[in-house]
């Protein structure tokens, strides 16, 4: 693989960051070389080689690609300095608005660039996407329903409503807040190895949202609060009831450790914080 960069082999400099993943320090090259491995592997590393290709050209947020290696299902990238949005997240102090509106923008910038491949995609290949995301929207929400009877359930219904109004996009798939640098006013998104069909707000919701060890939740949502978009509000609200509920593996946490986080700027999670009696959390109409 280092071969293929150009860069000549000194283990020294080789450094592992995480299975799979290595950081080459050369005199003239930061590099992050990936392995690929399991289930669809080679797949997988197509993918993200060609994402980074295409859209380093057009300048969208993400590491620039420098060679890639067949035989051994790895590629090498730029190295991105800086830490993940979850680690700012977990900190004691948060991204603020400015940092909040860096992310939002780089996310456009991202799904902006994606536009081309979204148009390849066949109407009915779409038209089925839609129905298996709506599903599994609707999943979440009769997990989350059978958690908490004290909230009605469409109330709830409403959330997942909220969310599957817009239409699909062709995004990354992998949507962590540990798959997004920060460094200064840089954003860039990494790890694009899984692409497909989902709603905007719901993968976006789960890009800025991280859960540390003691279940707490944070979302840098909350950093936006004059984005009236309400579909990254019911996103982030269905995302943080899951959670609470213990879903995904996940430990049960108590409604109260929301507060704060559920800003209730969309009718639906304005009805669920009522019934929570989380209501003092909840924003006016006008924001």
């Amino acid at each position: 693989m280092l071969a293929a960069t150009g860069q000549s082999i000194a283990r020294r400099r080789l450094t592992q960051v995480r299975p799979g993943l290595w950081r080459f320090s050369g005199r003239q090259a930061d590099l992050a070389i990936k392995l690929f491995a399991g289930s669809n592997a080679t797949e997988r590393f197509r993918t993200e080689a060609a994402l980074y290709r295409e859209l380093g050209r057009v300048g969208a947020p993400v590491p620039g690609l420098v060679a890639t290696h067949e035989e051994s299902i790895a590629l090498a990238r730029t190295w991105i300095p800086g830490s993940t949005l979850y680690e700012h997240l977990l900190a004691n102090e948060p991204p603020n608005q400015s940092a909040a509106g860096t992310v939002r923008d780089a996310w456009r910038q991202l799904t902006n660039a994606l536009t081309p491949w979204d148009a390849r995609i066949d109407p009915t290949r779409r038209l089925a996407a839609r129905r298996k995301r709506y599903l599994e929207l609707g999943a979440v929400a009769q997990a989350i329903a059978d958690c908490f009877p004290t909230i009605p359930a469409d109330a709830i219904h409403d959330l997942r409503e909220t969310v599957a109004a817009a239409d699909l996009a062709v995004l990354p798939l992998d949507a962590s807040s540990s798959n997004i640098i920060l460094n200064g006013d840089l954003v860039t998104f990494i790890d694009l190895e899984l692409l497909g069909l989902d709603f905007a707000d719901w993968t976006y919701g789960k890009y800025v949202t991280a859960i540390d060890e003691a279940g707490t939740v944070r979302s840098l949502a909350t950093s936006h609060p004059d984005d009236p978009a309400p579909g990254l509000d019911a996103a982030v609200t269905l995302l943080a009831l899951a959670r609470a509920a213990g879903l995904w593996d996940a430990p049960r946490i108590e409604t109260e450790a929301l507060s704060g986080l559920l800003l209730g700027r969309s009718p639906a999670s304005r009805r669920v914080l009522q019934c929570l009696g989380l209501e003092s959390n909840v924003t006016s109409d006008s924001g």
